[in-house]
């Protein structure tokens, strides 16, 4: 129990708090909005860590080879088709069909082979 005897009003004095109570409807508005981000949130994680993108990025680069790469970009998933250029420990540089991007190694998602199709 509070005391509020030192108040000058007896209403306030007899004040009983509710509590939790007066918070719900809060926390239900935002559990709700929440859930409807959730339902939007793009998973941005990835599998591989820094020294296993690095080994990805540098076979590709070695053996002149064209990968798929998921990067994240502003909040976003974006996927490249291109080759190695340049690699240092902090950023990549990448040959894609519409030019060259410059790339940090934290911002792969994903790196894979990318098979090239040959007609006989």
């Amino acid at each position: 129990m509070i005391d509020r005897s030192y108040l000058p009003y007896q209403s306030a004095r007899e004040y009983q708090d509710s509590g939790m109570q007066k918070w719900m409807g809060f926390f239900l508005s935002e559990h709700t909005s929440s859930l409807g981000e959730e339902k939007y949130r793009v998973d941005l994680s990835s599998d591989l860590n820094r020294t296993e993108k690095l080994l990805l990025l540098s076979q590709l680069y070695v053996g002149h080879l064209k990968g798929r790469f998921t990067v994240k970009q502003k909040a976003q998933k974006v996927t490249l088709l291109g080759e190695v250029r340049e690699i240092s420990a902090k950023e990549v540089s990448l040959k894609t069909y519409e030019g060259y991007r410059l790339i940090r190694v934290e911002e792969f998602l994903s790196i894979h082979l990318l098979e090239e199709v040959t007609y006989e």
